[in-house]
């Protein structure tokens, strides 16, 4: 499944990136987000309790960060398991572009679930996966910036986006959102 979407931020694009780095930046903007820890400058392991459709569990997140390319871009991968729940995996490719005196952040997600999450739909999971990342990047569009506005949010499954965005919150989750989600 494929997400994508842009924020435009009225931040310098080096705070951006700085922001997408620190945890804890990031563990107030991943929705359902307990715990976030950095295990090296490019690992993290994360624990969140998503929803998605009747399926409600919390999934144990790894994320690593590759591609790196300060501050421009980079791409995140995940791997999120949840027991019975099923599991989600994606990657995300997120990049900060200097736009209007501030940053235009554009993501692009694709990951797959199995096990319960995978019986519940696809419709529904991606659903459930656009509102977290929608969540993910609006928190974090307003905690560098209060006043920040959505400029596009393209989540077609047409659209040939590609990341994950948490699935480790589904998750991103996410992290989904995992979430979802860097």
């Amino acid at each position: 499944m494929e997400i994508k979407g842009e924020y435009q931020i009225a931040t310098a694009r080096d705070k951006v990136w700085l922001a997408l780095n620190d945890a804890e930046v990031l563990k107030r903007c991943i929705p359902g987000c307990e715990s976030l820890e950095k295990e090296s400058d490019t690992e993290f392991k994360a624990k969140v309790m998503a929803a998605i459709g009747p399926v409600k569990a919390r999934f144990n997140s790894s994320i690593s960060l590759q591609d790196l390319n300060p501050p421009e871009s980079y791409t995140i991968v995940g791997d999120s398991k949840s027991g019975a729940a099923g599991f989600g995996r994606g990657t995300a490719n997120v990049k900060l572009t200097e736009q209007d005196g501030g940053t235009l952040l554009s993501y692009e997600a694709d990951f797959k679930v199995g096990g319960k999450l995978a019986q519940v739909g696809s419709r529904l999971v991606l659903g459930a996966t656009r509102k977290i990342a929608d969540e993910f990047f609006g928190a974090f569009s307003t905690e560098l910036d209060p006043a920040a506005s959505k400029v596009q949010d393209d989540t077609s499954a047409e659209t040939g986006a590609r990341t994950w965005i948490l699935v480790g919150a589904a998750a991103l989750l996410l992290l989904i959102g995992w979430i979802l989600l860097r």
